[in-house]
């Protein structure tokens, strides 16, 4: 399968010939994968000859250990001595973007052989000769694939540079998608657990109505408890008023979403024995449909009024010099406790208690329990992941 490399360059290759479906199905495909493009990888292994190929989907960096897809006999604790040890020593790395290069067109061979990347790490891997391309996604950000022999393989061909020089274009434009979805899920991963810390519940319902995504503060807050309820896969209010108020409302925002009326937002306060829920109805744009990848039409946003955020004492204690036992006793004013009853769920005196709240007084220029609370509930102190939880 190899050729002689021999007087080949990039420079004079033939233009890459454009890949058959298969390898374009593997390339567009592989991004729905659970570990996306393994498929792939492992048909470019098998086809080329080759004992490994890695596709950094996000390159390892001195803080960041990246994204990597593998192919080829797992090694236990490879990819982790690489990044902790062997990637700064790595001279096939930051490559003229997308091109299909062999090392020895990068690296004098013998320097590659006598370098400590190759003879306490690559060696022992039977990596000898490599093939690769730094793929550019967007300003400051590559992916990077690579495919290896080891040593009784040939050098690899200019017949299998042209087989990734024509994949390389559908790889950048699908490794692009990738990473602007990646950035989505992680916006969704950070508004999600800022509205946990908050108390605060959400779904998404359908131009029906139907729910279609439900969060875990929202599933606590739909148990019938607060006058609020999931049924059939849709919200139905206990109480036959706010269930005609709630519908109102609902149907008014899809209505307007219809009609491509300017975005409504509605509020609905249920009754429900002093315990109801306030409710936000919002309809969505379609880029916000497409960007959540469901096909959403409206927001709804749940709060119970009686739930206020806890914040995190190990955040108080940063932010406002506090010690352990003062966060502590701040954290219990902050839950609605009293001076007493907080002195005693802590196993203090009173005595002891008041010392500690006219010390936490000065250190956050407060005079008042009321404004004390206020400020600490306003903090980040409440937006820590963990912050329901001692610390």
């Amino acid at each position: 399968m190899s050729e002689d490399h021999e007087g080949h360059g990039p420079g004079g290759s033939p233009p890459a010939a454009e890949p058959s479906q298969d390898w374009l199905e593997l390339v567009y495909e592989g991004v729905l994968e659970p570990v996306p493009w393994t498929l792939l990888l492992e048909r470019l292994r098998l086809h080329l000859q080759a004992n490994f190929v890695s596709l950094a989907i996000r390159s390892p960096s001195a803080d960041d250990p990246g994204q990597v897809v593998f192919a080829g006999a797992a090694v236990s604790g490879t990819q982790l001595a690489y990044e902790r040890s062997f990637y700064a020593l790595d001279p096939f790395v930051d490559l003229p973007s997308d091109r299909v290069l062999m090392l020895h067109e990068c690296v004098d061979e013998q320097q590659w052989l006598d370098s400590a990347l190759y003879r306490d790490f690559l060696s022992a891997l039977d990596i000898r000769h490599v093939m690769g391309a730094d793929i550019r996604i967007s300003a400051g950000q590559s992916s990077r694939l690579r495919i290896s022999r080891g040593k009784q393989g040939a050098p690899f061909g200019e017949s299998e540079r042209q087989l990734c020089m024509g994949l390389l274009p559908h790889l950048r434009h699908v490794l692009r998608i990738y990473a602007r979805l990646d950035d989505l899920e992680s916006e969704r991963r950070l508004y999600a657990s800022t509205l946990q810390c908050l108390n605060i519940g959400t779904l998404l319902l359908d131009a029906q109505g139907q729910v279609l995504q439900c969060s875990e503060v929202a599933s606590q807050l739909l148990t019938g408890e607060h006058g609020l309820q999931l049924l059939a896969g849709r919200l139905h209010a206990q109480a036959g008023m706010d269930e005609r108020r709630l519908w109102r409302a609902i149907n008014h925002v899809l209505e307007a979403r219809a009609s491509h009326s300017a975005e409504l937002v509605e509020a609905v306060s249920l009754s429900w024995a002093g315990k109801g829920l306030g409710i936000l109805l919002r309809g969505l744009a379609q880029k916000e449909c497409f960007e959540c990848g469901l096909p959403a039409a409206v927001e709804v946003i749940l709060r119970d009024p009686q739930r206020q955020p806890e914040p995190s004492e190990m955040l108080l204690r940063q932010l406002f010099l506090l010690t352990p036992a003062e966060a502590a006793l701040a954290a219990q004013l902050c839950h609605g406790q009293n001076l007493e009853q907080a002195a005693i769920d802590l196993g203090i005196s009173r005595n002891t208690a008041r010392a500690h709240l006219r010390v936490i007084f000065s250190k956050t220029g407060t005079a008042r329990q009321a404004s004390l609370v206020q400020l600490l509930l306003g903090s980040v102190a409440a937006l820590h992941p963990l912050a329901a939880q001692k610390t």
